[in-house]
């Protein structure tokens, strides 16, 4: 029975899971608070302290020592998103010898407890956070680039424009860009950091903010060589070539020293080949670093 039981689990989890994530998808929308506040009431009807105190005090025997009567963990956890092979107990050893030792589902299959948040939850809390995260890093690099637009259409002749005005209206788009970047951050860690799995959901967080900030500052390179190329094969004369290359060339001087969010988000801790190699994942591709992005 408890075999049978074991493969039903590790067959139907991650359909479950699946399904668990559409669900959230529609009903978190795009809303960080919205999200932590879901995730906070779904953390509290698994694992929570008063669930668990619930589930133990039904006086026949305690929840771990039911779900350990029923479930081979080693079964349950081959794939699914709370562990594989043994990398998660050698995980949970070492977040244990920290002093973090209980709920970090994330961390992979415990050798001690089944978890339903590590089972339903945990990872898909994670790329709910990604996807919210890409939307609002999205949603910045379509403002700086509008504004950059903007700017350049209003632009005056080369002949007639001001320099201290130019550099006035490009420090303007860096000084917004990194306090967007700031406050998506900020945002993030104060809504989407759990004090549960704290370890765990701020080493997720980082790599996400790590990931989109690459992103999101290649685009906007990208976007300021086209508009340079497409200045180059216009045939509306000179005039108005200098004065968009005059205008990008100081907006990206001032990009490579005006933002001051850079260095942390693109902490080279926070890479998902340095996260990977620190948790046994071998050797991975790097991804672009901050002196390379200058």
């Amino acid at each position: 029975v408890r075999f049978e039981a074991s493969r039903f689990l590790a067959a139907h989890l991650p359909l479950i899971r699946t399904k668990v994530k559409s669900v959230l998808m529609i009903i978190a929308g795009t809303t960080a608070s919205k999200l932590g506040q879901i995730r906070q009431t779904l953390y509290d009807k698994t694992d929570g302290v008063e669930c668990m105190a619930a589930l133990d005090g039904s006086g026949v025997c305690s929840w771990e020592e039911a779900v350990g009567g029923m479930v081979d963990i080693r079964v349950v956890s081959h794939g699914t998103s709370f562990g594989a092979s043994g990398k998660g107990e050698e995980q949970e050893v070492n977040s244990s010898s920290n002093g973090h030792s209980t709920q970090s589902s994330s961390q992979g299959g415990s050798s001690r407890r089944f978890s339903l948040w590590g089972a339903l939850f945990s990872n898909t809390f994670s790329s709910l956070v990604h996807s919210l995260l890409t939307s609002s890093f999205h949603s910045v690099h379509v403002r700086v680039v509008s504004t950059l637009r903007t700017s350049l259409a209003r632009a005056p002749p080369f002949e007639s424009m001001l320099p201290h005005e130019a550099h006035r209206n490009a420090l303007r788009i860096a000084t917004d860009l990194d306090a967007s970047l700031r406050k998506v951050s900020d945002d993030a860690h104060e809504l989407l950091v759990h004090a549960e799995e704290r370890e765990e959901s701020e080493r997720r967080l980082r790599q996400s903010l790590y990931v989109q900030t690459c992103e999101i500052m290649g685009r906007l390179l990208n976007e300021l060589r086209r508009m340079l190329v497409v200045a180059k094969h216009k045939s509306d004369g000179v005039a108005e070539d200098a004065t968009r290359e005059f205008i990008v060339g100081r907006l990206c001087h001032l990009l490579k020293f005006r933002l001051k969010s850079l260095p942390t988000l693109l902490d080279p801790n926070s890479s998902p080949a340095v996260l990977a190699a620190g948790l046994g994942g071998g050797k991975s591709s790097g991804m672009i670093t901050l002196m390379e992005l200058r």
